[in-house]
């Protein structure tokens, strides 16, 4: 169960009500982001739960003026930024005062890691941990499209799936030339130029099946399965990103 951390306890405090306006008390931090405090927040208790634990909706005052990093953690952890999971110790009634919000001190960013995928993307484009991956779009596919030519080895071996559901041996020569609009679109993403039997083709690196250079398969794996939007979601259906909100700053059931 998710929790935000106190300083100290309360006792003989007043129970909250569906609908009351409150303030979190000064000194309450983030459970998921240490360095985030969350004193002096303001809301609206939607919710009831047992142990006088309550469901608090975030007023548009107080979103609009968290620091932004907390809204990208959110997004980057499929959390709800609009709503937090709070104790009635942690909570005292807000009767109209001005907003009072605590700012963190110093925002904590992790160390990239090169076993996680996202990490390995923000590193190509120069992101930190704190930063959401930017979704499929022109720029983006180019900045990809340079860093797979330099890092990628050519030619290498791999099949692509013709009609029901066959293989084709190919081998991939090269990147398709970014300045070419064919070769670089925000559906398929980057084509490459391959030699089969019958010819030579220009296939989207997504349709690529079994690569043989196995460092070649996971940048392209990653560039096919790693971005938010485009790519990921229209080619790549087995593999989901739960949008849901409030995911583990909820009471468990």
């Amino acid at each position: 169960m998710r929790n935000a951390r106190t300083k100290e306890p309360r006792t003989n405090v007043k129970r909250f009500q569906v609908g009351d306006n409150v303030r979190v008390r000064h000194g309450v931090m983030d459970s998921d982001y240490p360095d985030m405090p969350l004193g002096g927040w303001e809301g609206t208790v939607v919710e009831r739960h047992e142990d006088e634990l309550y469901t608090i909706q975030w007023s548009e005052e107080t979103l609009k003026s968290v620091h932004p990093v907390y809204r990208s953690r959110c997004q980057i952890d499929g959390l709800d930024e609009k709503r937090y999971y709070l104790s009635i110790d942690e909570l005292e009634p807000h009767s109209g005062e001005p907003l009072d919000i605590q700012h963190p001190q110093e925002i904590t960013t992790r160390p990239l890691s090169p076993t996680d995928q996202d990490d390995r993307i923000r590193m190509i484009f120069g992101l930190t941990s704190n930063d959401v991956l930017p979704d499929v779009g022109h720029d983006s596919l180019r900045t990809y499209h340079g860093y797979l030519s330099e890092n990628c080895s050519f030619p290498f071996m791999a099949k692509l799936s013709l009609k029901f559901g066959q293989l084709e041996v190919i081998k991939i020569t090269s990147l398709g030339d970014p300045d070419d609009d064919s070769m670089i679109d925000l559906e398929d993403g980057i084509f490459c130029n391959a030699r089969h039997q019958r010819g030579f083709q220009k296939p989207p690196l997504h349709s690529l099946k079994d690569i043989e250079c196995r460092p070649n398969q996971q940048l392209i794996v990653d560039f096919a399965t790693g971005l938010p939007t485009g790519v990921r979601h229209q080619h790549c259906q087995a593999i989901v990103r739960s949008t849901g909100r409030l995911a583990s700053k909820s009471p468990a059931k």
